[in-house]
């Protein structure tokens, strides 16, 4: 297999946001660039130079449409919604892959290999009363999930490789599958628990009480991401804030996230 290189692999997440820009325009579906891809869409006016992959959020209804109907919208086989649903991946939220590719992950076991990809995470209305108790469920079935898929040969460090070769063992024959539709019939209650709420949280990304945002930050408007223009919050600076703080300030060079992907075009 041909290895890819990091510029080899943002030139393939450009080609796959074409197409969901392209069938969710066609179908009247809302996207925004998320995470650290509208980070560098506003700081850096496309990639952040030392990031690897692509991330768009979506209001849980939008979501459900995509789910249902990418496979069927897409205008190439070339590009495919993995989801553990119909158990074409393990992960917990949607990925658009580049079926031409694989990536191997190097923390994570090889049975959670996938193309290249987008990650589309659901945004769920946050209930104040509910929201708390449901937000540490999450991390309590994610934490076991994590410990599930990971590769216990490898470790950050030595303490991470030793907890790992305690605990794996016990959760090795988790069904992978199963923690993700936990993981996502949470979040769904939170949605359907207070569907009018004026915040919204990422359960299945982070899913961190102080990361609710205000929902009416998510109206659309169109920005530049290196030579093309994608659907982005009109409320992204303050979206950016309650994501990562001092966001206008690059990190220092040593505190700057490495790679940590093997990516191979078939």
């Amino acid at each position: 297999m041909e290895r890819l290189t990091v510029d080899d692999m943002k030139s393939i997440e450009l080609e796959i946001m074409d197409e969901i820009d392209r069938v969710c325009r066609a179908h009247g579906v809302q996207y925004f660039l998320g995470y650290g891809s509208l980070l560098g869409a506003v700081r850096h006016g496309g990639f952040i130079p030392w990031d690897d992959d692509m991330d768009i959020v979506m209001m849980r209804d939008q979501y459900e449409l995509l789910m249902a109907n990418f496979n069927e919208w897409r205008t190439t086989e070339r590009f495919k919604l993995v989801s553990y649903r119909d158990k074409s991946s393990i992960y917990r939220f949607a990925k658009i892959v580049d079926t031409t590719t694989v990536i191997y992950e190097n923390f994570v076991g090889k049975k959670a290999s996938t193309g290249v990809w987008v990650d589309v995470f659901p945004m769920e209305h946050f209930s104040e009363q509910q929201g708390p108790a449901l937000l540490r469920q999450c991390q309590r079935v994610g934490l076991l999930r994590s410990f599930a898929v990971t590769d216990p040969s490898v470790g950050s460090n030595a303490f991470v490789k030793l907890i790992k070769r305690i605990v794996c063992p016990f959760v090795k024959n988790k069904d992978l599958y199963e923690l993700a539709a936990r993981l996502d019939e949470i979040a769904l209650s939170m949605d359907k628990a207070d569907p009018t709420s004026s915040r919204v949280v990422d359960v299945l990304g982070e899913g961190k009480l102080q990361k609710t945002c205000p929902a009416d930050l998510f109206e659309p408007v169109r920005i530049p991401f290196e030579d093309r223009e994608f659907f982005a919050p009109a409320g992204s600076e303050e979206y950016l804030t309650i994501q990562y703080g001092d966001w206008r300030t690059p990190p220092a060079e040593n505190a700057r996230p490495v790679h940590v992907m093997e990516a191979y075009r078939l």
